[in-house]
């Protein structure tokens, strides 16, 4: 290897080893000398840092030292993980927040717009036989023509087996503090509202409890059923009635009226019926029975007692023997 000339004169003078060191540049000496031949950067300390940051930038320790301790707590965004989106529990927070939502809008929409008129039966439906069905008939605000133009309705579109009864109960609706209250009328009531033209002795003699229903047997025969308690007062009201009582419930009897001489027609033959004048007495299953016949001696209307708490207003003396034979017999489920 090729020796630099002035290492070469030292030696060759035979110069000591320190005239050497004092001779021979410092590995110091040529990096400043000459920084770009050096192939290893030098490394600057946090103490040169330091110092540089007090000088060029007027920092003191104090602010240096925070920042530096900020620097190491604080977390890179870059490495941040991120939690993975659980969808099963945004849905639930969703759907628990729509039902909030709904049930609030429900309740304030009954609180404030909805009204809803309440709907009261007070009493039981009072039925002194067994029925295969019952029906409600409303008579609010009705006439007497239109409350028996019902009942003859309800009759006509009854449609059961032979044999069978349907109950009508009748019912009336008046407001109270507010409240529609729907109640089975009395008796009083009843006949009061279809104008039957009877005493008021015969009315008192009467218990509020009534029934009106509809016997399948050769059409559709109505019947109805009074209470008495008094038998005396009750059966001298009834031939006072006896005058009127056809024609009372001409409308609810099945019979349809002439429309120029208002003679009864028989809807089946289409006939005219001929009333006799009077009720005459008959004996139906050993029962005293008053009937109004026809010139042709057939039972158009017929009333009996049974019991002298029991009163049977009816058309036919099949239906008659059925409702006594039904208020003698206890039904077997």
């Amino acid at each position: 290897m090729e020796q630099n000339p002035k290492e070469k004169q030292i030696l060759d003078n035979g110069s000591d080893d320190k005239e050497a060191e004092k001779t021979i540049p410092s590995a110091s000496f040529q990096e400043k000398k000459n920084p770009q031949v050096s192939p290893i950067q030098r490394v600057r300390t946090y103490k040169e840092d330091v110092a540089h940051a007090v000088q060029s930038q007027k920092a003191s320790l104090t602010s240096i030292a925070a920042a530096e301790q900020d620097r190491r707590t604080r977390i890179p965004t870059d490495i941040t993980k991120k939690r993975p989106v659980d969808f099963k529990k945004l849905g639930i927070i969703f759907g628990s927040i729509l039902l909030i939502i709904v049930g609030m809008g429900l309740i304030s929409f009954f609180v404030f717009f909805y009204e809803k008129e309440e709907v009261v039966v007070e009493q039981e439906i009072p039925s002194f036989i067994f029925t295969e069905e019952q029906r409600e008939i409303d008579v609010t605000n009705k006439s007497s023509r239109e409350i028996l133009q019902t009942l003859a309705a309800s009759r006509n579109t009854v449609s059961i087996p032979l044999g069978q009864i349907v109950h009508l109960y009748i019912t009336k609706t008046e407001k109270e503090s507010g409240i529609d209250v729907t109640r089975i009328i009395p008796t009083e009531d009843f006949l009061t509202r279809i104008d039957a033209r009877v005493s008021g002795a015969f009315l008192r003699s009467l218990d509020p409890t009534f029934m009106i229903g509809v016997h399948v047997f050769n059409q559709n025969q109505p019947f109805i059923i009074l209470k008495s308690n008094s038998y005396q007062h009750t059966f001298a009201g009834l031939l006072e009635w006896e005058r009127t009582l056809y024609n009372d419930l001409f409308l609810f009897t099945g019979r349809k009226p002439d429309p120029v001489l208002g003679i009864p027609i028989n809807t089946q033959t289409g006939e005219e019926v001929i009333l006799n004048e009077n009720f005459e007495d008959r004996i139906i299953q050993n029962i005293d029975v008053r009937a109004l016949t026809s010139t042709d001696g057939d039972i158009e209307f017929l009333y009996a007692f049974p019991n002298q708490q029991t009163l049977i207003i009816t058309t036919n003396e099949n239906t008659l023997t059925e409702v006594i034979t039904r208020l003698n017999s206890v039904r077997v489920f």
